[in-house]
């Protein structure tokens, strides 16, 4: 590329380059880009669904956390929020276009695949593709999993559109939000913030060994970011003792400060005695047990019921730490059993669950299943 670029677009190059992040949750990494000096990133919705929390990974290797701010209801869209950055942003105020057309020669920036800090290059393939009432810029860059949430540019580097998608099994048909509908969103959402409409949790990012504030009172930011979320209600609380007891619909979390450890754990489903005795069972538990598959979680026989739960030591905890532990353990329960079903049983047919969605049985695959694992 260095042979045919000339030496303004790679300056572009680097200086775009400085300003995408890498966004990691427990499901996966897309990118994001700063879009201003208050920490402020852009990016798709599906790669920031909710206030998260996620890992987020500058330009120069830095590692901060960052909370979800908003999504939009209408696009890929979403912002999340991380500590004010010192270095450069893409200022969609004043270097977004609208004037492309086909032909035109344009990079994504991002992390496909997991490759951190990649840029690919080809043509604007139809600037108006319609999609179930949405238009999106589609072009033949090479998409891959990962580029989600990076900015599409022109050779002078401004932004032409947000990467979202690309169609599956098929080479050279990627899309991209236009980037004119990207900065109406940041606009829209910096307007909602300025008029106390969405409330950014703040308190969230700072670091709890710097403030020096009571572990019993980081969880409760937690708690309270994740129920003004609308992703759990308060069942119980003594908040003075660090406890609460949260719930999602049919699943229940319990929140616990005591003697120096931040645990959190729910109940997954019940496992019969046969399960229970069953060593193939138990090793491929273990397996499961604190793997990235599961973020890390760890899973234990409690009672005659399989209980996911996480532990921290409360010295050093910050909010977005409680918050992501509190955020997993709902999810694992909530995907139960489709997801963790899935993971533990890989390989053979999946077990059938419970006539109570809310508390399925684990039943054990066939002998033959097992045999194909």
């Amino acid at each position: 590329m260095d042979e045919v670029l000339s030496d303004p677009v790679r300056a572009m190059m680097r200086l775009r380059s400085s300003q995408i992040v890498a966004i990691q949750d427990t499901k996966g990494v897309g990118t994001g880009v700063l879009v201003g000096p208050d920490g402020w990133v852009l990016t798709n919705k599906h790669v920031a669904p909710s206030i998260g929390p996620y890992r987020v990974v500058l330009a120069d290797g830095k590692d901060m956390h960052g909370v979800g701010v908003h999504q939009s209801a209408h696009h890929d869209l979403a912002i999340v929020k991380i500590a004010p950055s010192t270095g450069s942003f893409l200022d969609l105020g004043a270097e977004v276009t609208d004037e492309h057309h086909v032909g035109e020669e344009v990079y994504a920036l991002g992390h496909p695949r997991g490759c951190r800090f990649s840029v690919a290059r080809g043509i604007i393939s139809n600037p108006y593709r319609e999609i179930e009432k949405e238009y999106f810029i589609q072009t033949d860059v090479n998409i891959n999993p990962g580029n989600s949430g990076g900015p599409l540019v022109d050779r002078a580097g401004k932004l032409v559109g947000i990467v979202t998608m690309m169609l599956s099994n098929a080479q050279g048909l990627g899309f991209a939000v236009p980037g004119h509908v990207a900065a109406d969103y940041l606009r829209y959402v910096r307007r909602l913030v300025r008029h106390g409409v969405v409330k950014v949790p703040e308190a969230l990012l700072q670091k709890a060994e710097a403030e020096q504030v009571p572990a019993e009172d980081i969880v409760r930011q937690a708690v309270n970011a994740l129920v003004e979320a609308g992703k759990a209600s308060i069942e119980e609380e003594k908040p003075e003792e660090g406890f609460f007891k949260l719930k999602q619909r049919s699943v229940v979390v319990e929140v616990r400060c005591h003697e120096g450890l931040f645990t959190v754990s729910g109940q997954l489903a019940a496992v019969g005695p046969s399960e229970r005795a069953d060593a193939r069972f138990l090793t491929k538990l273990l397996e499961l047990s604190g793997s990235r598959d599961v973020g890390g979680a760890s899973f234990s026989l409690r009672e005659g019921a399989l209980v996911a739960g996480l532990m921290r030591p409360t010295a050093g905890l910050s909010g977005l730490e409680a918050l992501w532990a509190l955020d997993l353990v709902l999810h694992l329960a909530l995907e139960w059993p489709t997801k963790l079903h899935a993971l533990l049983f890989s390989g053979g047919p999946q077990a059938q669950a419970s006539a109570d969605p809310g508390y399925p049985i684990l039943t054990l695959p066939t002998d033959e299943a097992w045999r194909r694992m």
